[in-house]
């Protein structure tokens, strides 16, 4: 009999739950990150599904959400756009993002002394802002050996010039927009600085699996599509390591998606 245990606690003060079989020892650890507005708790069945393959799974409260909702950090940029367009919530994510990073490589230091993890098998996975947030931690971050983005874009910079510029097409925003000119600026040089596209490059060949819906209109696959024809020369010696996967669904991590990312971690980054 399998006994899995899950728990929560609060280390070098970010709030975790961790998803993890009894009596384990040396398991492969894969970190998830929740979506824009979620807690640590958005991926207990993928969580289950992975303890189940003998992974040990770590899940956080981002900056600003869950526990940390109510905590004083601090953000680089105020709100200056009409709240209807999204905007400063999308910047703000961006920062949720950066911070992020921070905290893995923290949480990574903490568990490598731990029996019961590979510290040389590391994975990261995400959802929504947490598939983004995959992009960046696996660009910048070697422990990470294995990264399976969901529903996120790699391209942050592109995406962000985009938002500027779709949402410069309403006559309502059309003002606001034009006058918001030196913060835009400000916000671009931003995006440009934390930007992974181009470091994502030299990830490779290491083990990456691109979801993102066909029908998604949160998170465009096309963003993913550029990248994926951008890395597979980089991959042409190792190609099964490479996969963009576009399911026929829209904004969603459903339950075959997190079949999916289960078995790529388990093809990838498993006991063997």
């Amino acid at each position: 009999m399998t006994k899995i245990i899950m728990e929560d606690c609060i280390v070098n003060n970010i709030p975790i739950l961790s998803i993890y079989q009894s009596e384990l020892k040396k398991c492969p650890l894969i970190f998830f990150l929740h979506g824009y507005g979620g807690d640590c708790e958005q991926g207990l069945d993928f969580g289950y599904m992975l303890a189940k393959k003998g992974f040990y799974y770590v899940s956080i409260d981002c900056k600003d959400h869950g526990m940390r909702e109510t905590n004083t950090e601090t953000n680089k940029f105020s709100k200056v756009f009409p709240p209807d367009t999204g905007l400063d919530s999308y910047v703000h994510m961006h920062e949720v993002i950066e911070q992020s990073a921070f905290d893995i490589q923290s949480l990574i230091e903490y568990f490598k002394s731990r029996d019961e993890i590979d510290k040389n098998n590391i994975g990261i996975s995400g959802f929504s802002m947490g598939g983004y947030a995959t992009f960046y931690i696996a660009a910048n971050n070697p422990d990470i050996k294995v990264a399976v983005p969901i529903a996120g874009k790699p391209a942050f910079t592109k995406a962000w010039k985009d938002s500027i510029l779709s949402t410069g097409t309403y006559e309502q925003w059309r003002e606001p927009i034009q006058n918001a000119e030196k913060e835009i600026a400000r916000r671009t040089d931003y995006f440009q600085m934390i930007d992974p596209y181009e470091k994502l490059s030299n990830y490779s060949p290491k083990p990456l699996l691109i979801i993102n819906g066909d029908q998604d209109t949160d998170s465009l696959f096309t963003y993913s599509l550029e990248l994926y024809e951008k890395l597979l020369p980089l991959y042409a010696e190792q190609p099964e390591n490479l996969r963009l996967s576009m399911p026929f669904v829209n904004h969603q991590f459903n339950y075959y998606m997190k079949l999916e990312a289960c078995n790529w971690f388990e093809k990838h980054l498993g006991n063997h």
